[in-house]
């Protein structure tokens, strides 16, 4: 009878653990970051602490969240929308979040994408219609400003600078982005600013870090998908990511790539930077460059969501979630088809 019972609660326990969600379950040694990329634009708090769970769920250890009009700062550049979060909420969901163990590693807009950040409220701090102005020194002071807001409030280890698709870099982001007339940031004021906003960021003992499809140019990685390799123009690339501190950790995304090579990680690596390989929704991409990562032994894998969770595309976004999940783990884990 003794033995049955043995035999009875040893399978309960198998059955439990084999049901026991991926975090759990998780290698206590293992230090390699899973980033889950949110943005708090029109969603509850009440739905964003249950994305939090099912993040947590999944094998997650850290959430990338990007700082925006859905919510209120007293220093924030820009005008909230009219659902937005109150500090005092942002703050509970970051509470609810590393109670969980997570990490939180705020997103700023800086320099580029400025319809996210100063929006069109600093027409005087601005260099074009999307690039703020890092000749002026007043732009450094509304940064600083909601800089020093934000690491009071929550205390971060990093912070995420932005600074990807400089306006112009190709023919469609000189139509979206820019007026007529106007010209690209060049490569040197580019440089100013990662290097002014990163040596602020280091005296506050914050690491950086940044978007890397400006640093990577098709004609140095010509087997890997040319869309989303921006540094092409004068002075980025290559030219641009010599000059850069070497403690900056670059996320190095790449969405639509179906090839199994990533050499922009590896450079990168060998290099000196730490690097966060980045992937979006597209199921190939997402096993192949988790296999190139885990491979590498890089510092992370993010997985992005971006206007999917704003627009409550909520069947798009869980699958995200729990596929990344699986394959950053395991690149040749079995996953659900991607929702229609």
């Amino acid at each position: 009878m003794d033995k049955v019972i043995v035999l009875l609660l040893l399978i309960l326990f198998i059955t439990e653990a084999l049901a026991t969600p991926s975090a759990v379950l998780q290698d206590k040694n293992d230090k390699t970051l899973r980033i889950t990329h949110l943005t708090l634009h029109n969603i509850s708090l009440d739905k964003a602490r249950e994305i939090t769970d099912q993040i947590k769920a999944s094998g997650f250890n850290t959430i990338q969240v990007v700082l925006s009009d859905g919510l209120i700062f007293e220093h924030a550049p820009w005008k909230p929308i009219s659902n937005a979060w109150s500090k005092a909420e942002f703050l509970s969901w970051v509470s609810y979040a590393r109670a969980r163990s997570l990490d939180i590693v705020p997103e700023i807009n800086l320099l580029t994408h400025q319809e996210r950040f100063f929006q069109n409220l600093h027409p005087q701090l601005m260099f074009n219609k999307s690039t703020y102005d890092p000749r002026n020194e007043k732009t450094f002071e509304v940064v600083f400003t909601f800089i020093d807001e934000i690491i009071e409030a929550i205390q971060p280890r990093a912070i995420h600078i932005g600074h990807d698709e400089v306006a112009g870099h190709l023919p469609y982001s000189a139509k979206k982005w820019l007026r007529s007339g106007e010209e690209m940031l060049p490569a040197t004021l580019f440089l100013k600013n990662v290097t002014q906003v990163h040596a602020y960021l280091k005296r506050k003992g914050i690491e950086t870090w940044m978007w890397g499809d400006m640093l990577i140019s098709s004609n140095e990685f010509p087997n890997m998908l040319a869309k989303h390799l921006h540094g092409n123009s004068p002075g980025y690339g290559k030219n641009l990511r010599d000059q850069l501190p070497r403690d900056i950790v670059i996320c190095d995304w790449h969405y639509f790539d179906e090839q199994t090579e990533f050499p922009s990680l590896s450079t990168l690596q060998q290099e000196g930077f730490r690097v966060i390989a980045t992937t979006w929704k597209n199921e190939r991409a997402i096993r192949n460059f988790s296999r190139y990562a885990k491979n590498h032994n890089a510092y992370g894998m993010m997985a992005t969501i971006w206007f999917y969770l704003p627009r409550n595309e909520m069947e798009l976004v869980n699958w995200i979630i729990q596929t990344s999940g699986k394959l950053f783990q395991n690149p040749d884990a079995t996953v659900l088809p991607q929702p229609k």
